[in-house]
């Protein structure tokens, strides 16, 4: 067992020095494998001798990398940036789902198909993926999926590849008005609905887009240079949901029948639990997005307090009167 599992890690070396397009060094074998450096560069000389192709490059810092030549692990056509960017996708979902063992196995065949790309292609795919990852990488809460126009996401994608401007026409569903928009898309936020991050003309600020409300999509002739300021993690992390607003802290205590579901729930990148005596969790993070907060604290059943802030508490308050009203209940009944 102890032979199988080392040849697998060689076999799984050889495909990182493939994949790479810079090469790999012993310190990131040491890390990808967590052996120490005399085990790495060991490792490092079985693959040389499997695969006499290695290259040998040294860089500026004098750090020294080793990368095995396209195709020298098979031969893949037809790959583009959208496969491998779809694939990624899938395994962050994965391990934003508490699947670590599929979103390994799934990584694995990632590094391998992005190893087999063409080399007068990889250039360009390379370009292509790194927008479509950086644009589609954040993914919000699962839920119910609203309906969307494959045309409209798919020339979107196009438009974030060639940094195209686009023309939309969109639905508000606050004021009900139906307007057209030319907009600079930037990237996605997925979850019980889905959003288009982008740069709005009109606006001249960065502006939120349902998808699903966007009726009409055209690109345009003209192209934008993104905001080098705008990172669309960060602006991501900034909200419970997807309403951008000024972030403040929450804290929720949940009682000890639930103790167990809340420490397998993520709640927000900058979550903290506290364990409390009595077997209940108190759970405290930085976000807005008050209203989808308490959305979210619905689906607890009454196992949930709000600690904090006051104002949460009473928006929620005030929602849970809203919704009694309108199931013909009263107030502390």
């Amino acid at each position: 067992m102890m032979r199988l599992e080392k040849a697998e890690q060689l076999l799984q070396l050889a495909e990182e020095m493939q994949a790479s397009s810079e090469g790999i060094s012993l310190a990131d074998i040491q890390d990808q494998f967590e052996v120490g450096r005399r085990t790495a560069e060991r490792m490092r000389d079985a693959v040389m001798r499997l695969f006499p192709n290695v290259e040998e490059r040294v860089q500026d810092d004098k750090t020294k990398r080793w990368r095995l030549r396209s195709g020298s692990l098979g031969h893949l056509t037809h790959l583009n940036a959208d496969d491998l960017s779809e694939l990624k996708t899938a395994i962050d979902q994965m391990r934003r789902e508490n699947l670590p063992v599929q979103a390994d196995n799934l990584e694995r065949l990632w590094v391998k198909l992005k190893g087999m790309v063409r080399p007068e292609s990889a250039s360009r795919i390379e370009t292509d993926l790194e927008a479509l990852l950086e644009a589609e990488g954040h993914a919000m809460r699962p839920g119910p999926r609203p309906k969307i126009e494959p045309k409209v996401l798919y020339l979107l994608r196009e438009a974030i590849k060639g940094s195209q401007k686009v023309l939309i026409t969109y639905h508000g569903r606050v004021k009900g008005d139906i307007r057209e928009r030319v907009v600079c898309p930037y990237g996605f936020l997925y979850g019980a609905r889905h959003y288009l991050i982008a740069w709005c003309d009109d606006a001249q600020d960065i502006r939120t887009f349902a998808l699903a409300n966007i009726q009409e999509i055209s690109l345009t002739d003209d192209f934008f240079v993104r905001h080098d300021d705008f990172d669309l993690k960060a602006y991501s992390e900034r909200s419970f949901g997807v309403y951008q607003e000024d972030p403040f802290k929450a804290v929720w205590k949940f009682d000890a029948e639930v103790a167990d579901d809340v420490r397998d729930h993520l709640f927000h990148p900058t979550q903290v639990l506290e364990e409390q005596p009595d077997g209940s969790v108190i759970v405290s993070f930085e976000a807005a997005g008050w209203k989808e907060m308490c959305w979210h604290l619905f689906t607890w059943d009454g196992s949930v307090e709000i600690l904090e802030p006051i104002k949460l508490k009473e928006q929620y308050t005030e929602l849970t009167h809203r919704v009694m009203k309108r199931l013909g209940i009263e107030a502390g009944s």
